[in-house]
C-alpha cells in the first residue's frame, strides 16, 4: 500500500539582500510552526531547501544552494539558521534555477506528496519576452534584467512546470512584492503544476499564509486516508450476501 501520509516539502528561497526580513522571520517560527501542524496531521514530514541567488556576473558568491530533504527537523533549523541575504545585482533573480535545482537534486520518496514552496520578490529573467510571447501583450521588459530576452541558465516557465510535473511536484508560490511581472511569474509557475500563488506584502503575512498553504494540503492527505480506509474496510466485508443475489 502506498503510503498517504509521507510528505516531501521544498523551501525555493530567494537569499538576496531585499530578502532579509523573510529569513529572519523563517528562523525563528517557520519550522517549529510547521512541525506543530505535522504533529497534528499524523504526517510523515521530510523538508529539504534551495536558496537561490542571480548569475554571475550580478552575482559571485552562488546561483543556487541545494540542502537534502530530512525528517530531522532541528537538522534543517540549523539550516535555515545560517541562511543569510546578501548578493543580487539587477532586480530580476536565478528564480527557474533555483526551481530546477529543487525538483531535480532532491531525493524525493517513491510515493510521497511533494512539494516546492517558493518564496521570493523578483521575477526570474526574460519572464517580460516569454509572457509577451505567449499572451501577444506588449512587450513587459522589466527595467533592471541584465537578460530581458532570456534567463542564461536556458530555463523558462515551461521547462521548469514541465520539469516539476515529470517529478510530480505541485508548485506554491509566496511573492513578496508588488512588481506585477514578479507576481505573474509567480502565479504561472504555481498555477500550471496545480498549485496557487499569494501576494503578500511583509514577512508575517508569509509565514501565514505557509501555514494556511500546508494545512489545507495536510488537510486533503487525511481525507485521502480516510477514504483509502473506507474503501479498504468495504474490501473486506462478507460478500455471501451478494453472492447470494
Amino acid at each position: 500500500m502506498k503510503p498517504l501520509n509521507h510528505v516531501d516539502l521544498c523551501f525555493v528561497i530567494d537569499t538576496t539582500a531585499s530578502m532579509s526580513s523573510f529569513i529572519h522571520s523563517a528562523q525563528q517560527q517557520l519550522l517549529n510552526t510547521i512541525k506543530l501542524l505535522s504533529a497534528d496531521s499524523n504526517i510523515d514530514l521530510q523538508i529539504g531547501l534551495v536558496e537561490y541567488r542571480d548569475h554571475p556576473p550580478q552575482d559571485h558568491s552562488f546561483v543556487t544552494r541545494v540542502y537534502p530533504l530530512t525528517g530531522k527537523l532541528q537538522q534543517m533549523q540549523q539550516v535555515i539558521n545560517q541562511l543569510r541575504a546578501d548578493g543580487g545585482g539587477d532586480g530580476p533573480e536565478a528564480v527557474y534555477s533555483g526551481v530546477y535545482d529543487a525538483c531535480t537534486k532532491m531525493k524525493w520518496r517513491q510515493h510521497s506528496c511533494r512539494f516546492i514552496l517558493l518564496v521570493g520578490d523578483a521575477p526570474p529573467h526574460g519572464f517580460g519576452t516569454w509572457l509577451r510571447e505567449m499572451t501577444l501583450e506588449a512587450p513587459k521588459y522589466h527595467s533592471g534584467d541584465a537578460w530581458p530576452d532570456a534567463c542564461p541558465s536556458g530555463l523558462n516557465v515551461q521547462s521548469v512546470t514541465a520539469t516539476a510535473e515529470n517529478h510530480r511536484v505541485i508548485i506554491h508560490g509566496l511573492c513578496m512584492s508588488g512588481d506585477m511581472l514578479a507576481q505573474r511569474a509567480f502565479n504561472a509557475i504555481a498555477q500550471i503544476t496545480g498549485g496557487q500563488c499569494v501576494a503578500v506584502s511583509n514577512a508575517k503575512d508569509v509565514i501565514d499564509k505557509i501555514v494556511a498553504v500546508l494545512q489545507n494540503e495536510f488537510s486533503n492527505l487525511e481525507f485521502d486516508q480516510k477514504v483509502l480506509e473506507t474503501v479498504q474496510q468495504i474490501g473486506h466485508l462478507d460478500t455471501s450476501y451478494t453472492a447470494e443475489i
